[in-house]
């Protein structure tokens, strides 16, 4: 009758659904993760995308959030073969005016450079950094590494706080508001609001002002930006490697295509090629929740309002990316003394910010879209041959260009010459004889390179206010459990999102002990 039987079965080799296999294997449960693709990885993956030897992160190139939780220490990932680089300075921003502004580990270091700009945006920093210390570090990991709590517990604690109500009104406020109340000089803000806008937040987005503490500056200086030696696959792989010591299996080349559901319980999946696996204790979804509660479960067991608010998650921006490999190594425009820097912004300006995203609202693009520049091979030969070096160039976009997701197959040349030109902006030496092998990736190639990446959306759906906490997918199901029993989920569809932090993972993990009384059994 079956094909493969386990106690548990996890669906997607994601970084997030390999952290939950991991966890539960190394608890004793025996457990099996199915993945659709021939290799492990999902958005943590890295491919020789534009000539051999050439190694590209095919979508997270810095793991910043897993820095701050407890997954890398739990599974003991060094052991199995991963090793973060830190790279110091943090990340740069360059100007069209030929100024730089860099942020460096050293907040003293940091507020130095901002001097040169605004001694009093220098101190406002310096306050910054310091409210960060107080009121923000300690909670910001153990928010995420547990389930979202609810709002009128997180303001009932608020009000109690020494800092409850600056965190309230910080909470309240977009990125663009809190830049502008901190800072004056507009280098200093574009800098700042470009690093706390990654992950795919409009800088006037109401409800995301804390991104500035956790994404631009407090958390970066604090817990450090990782790069995988070798690659963003390095996570995935050292995880898989962690699965199996514990007795625990991947099988690739598995998409599923149902959920066996009998008396209200999961019992298992039906692969697309027709073979069955069986989940005698839990199933853990790592998919988007759109595919698996419209499409692989019967609706029987589905409330007809949750099936229909999966059906309606709505995404965010999606990207376009450019990947260079390159005969030597990129020098950036004489003056900006970024050369040694892997993280770079080309932020252009507070301006160019605003209009950007005002137009990605509507569908367009912008001409002078503000983008980022990593060039991993600074500090780690392994992603090229000796000397030689790889690019990843990318700016958020919107998936229905002028309407029409299909638009951007028919501007694929043109954009990818554009791409090129604004890099040569600030990079002149990347032209027809240092350019070994060139590939752009538009919205809807990335749509299609990953079922997770619904519209071109790397984070499954988008990080808005309605859709984060304790509504990210949905009420019901926040705490990771669904309708159906012994039937968990994990992955960047739910608490606390998308982006390499394995917090989904453990998370889901966490539960699904709790749940079979295993309470510290993956300790």
């Amino acid at each position: 009758m079956w094909d493969g039987e386990a106690e548990v079965l996890v669906l997607g080799a994601g970084h997030n659904g390999l952290t939950a296999a991991a966890y539960l294997a190394k608890a004793g449960l025996k457990t099996l993760v199915l993945e659709a693709k021939e290799r492990v990885g999902g958005g943590s993956g890295t491919e020789e995308l534009t000539a051999p030897g050439y190694r590209h992160d095919t979508c997270a190139s810095i793991h910043g959030g897993i820095q701050s939780g407890p997954v890398l220490k739990d599974l003991e990932l060094d052991r199995f073969g991963l090793r973060y680089i830190y790279p110091d300075p943090l990340y740069a921003s360059v100007f069209p005016d030929g100024s730089s502004l860099i942020t460096w580990r050293s907040v003293d270091r940091t507020v130095k450079g901002i001097e040169r700009f605004s001694p009093k945006d220098a101190a406002a920093y310096r306050r910054l950094m310091e409210f960060w210390e107080k009121a923000i570090r300690d909670g910001f990991a153990r928010s995420r590494y547990s389930p979202p709590r609810k709002h009128t517990e997180i303001y009932a604690r608020l009000e109690k706080s020494e800092f409850g109500f600056a965190l309230m009104k910080l909470m309240a406020s977009s990125p663009l508001d809190v830049v502008r109340d901190l800072f004056e000089e507009e280098h200093v803000r574009a800098h700042v609001l470009k690093a706390s806008i990654q992950g795919g937040i409009f800088p006037d987005q109401p409800g995301s002002g804390g991104s500035v503490f956790t994404g631009g500056t407090g958390a970066r200086h604090t817990f450090g930006w990782g790069i995988p030696e070798g690659g963003a696959a390095e996570l995935p792989l050292a995880l898989a490697r962690c699965l199996r010591a514990h007795g625990g299996e991947v099988v690739t080349s598995a998409p599923v295509k149902e959920i066996i559901v009998a008396d209200g319980t999961a019992k298992g999946v039906v692969t697309a090629d027709g073979r069955r696996y069986a989940s005698h204790k839990a199933l853990v979804a790592g998919l988007h929740v759109r595919q698996l509660f419209t499409e692989m479960i019967d609706p029987q067991w589905l409330d007809a309002s949750l099936v229909e608010a999966m059906g309606n998650v709505k995404t965010g921006l999606s990207e376009v990316v450019l990947h260079l490999a390159l005969s030597e190594r990129p020098r950036y425009r004489h003056g900006l003394g970024v050369d040694d820097v892997v993280h770079v912004h080309a932020a252009e300006s507070i301006a160019d910010l605003i209009a950007a995203y005002a137009e990605y609202r509507k569908g367009n693009r912008y001409p002078r879209a503000p983008f980022q520049i990593i060039c991993h091979t600074l500090l780690d030969g392994k992603r090229a041959p000796q000397g030689h070096h790889v690019l990843n160039i990318g700016h958020y976009a919107p998936y229905d260009l002028s309407g029409r997701p299909e638009s951007w197959s028919g501007i694929k040349e043109a954009l990818l010459r554009h791409e090129m030109e604004r890099v040569r902006e600030y990079i002149p030496n990347v032209n027809e004889k240092t350019v070994v092998g060139k590939l752009v990736e538009t919205p809807l190639d990335i749509a299609a390179s990953n079922a997770m990446f619904l519209r071109g959306d790397i984070g499954g759906m988008g990080h808005l206010p309605s859709q984060e906490g304790v509504l990210r997918p949905h009420p019901s199901i926040s705490d990771y459990r669904t309708p159906i029993r012994g039937l968990y989920l994990t992955a960047a569809c739910t608490f606390p999102g998308g982006s390499i932090t394995g917090a989904p993972g453990h998370n889901s993990a966490m539960t699904v002990l709790s749940d079979l009384d295993l309470n510290g059994a993956a300790q």
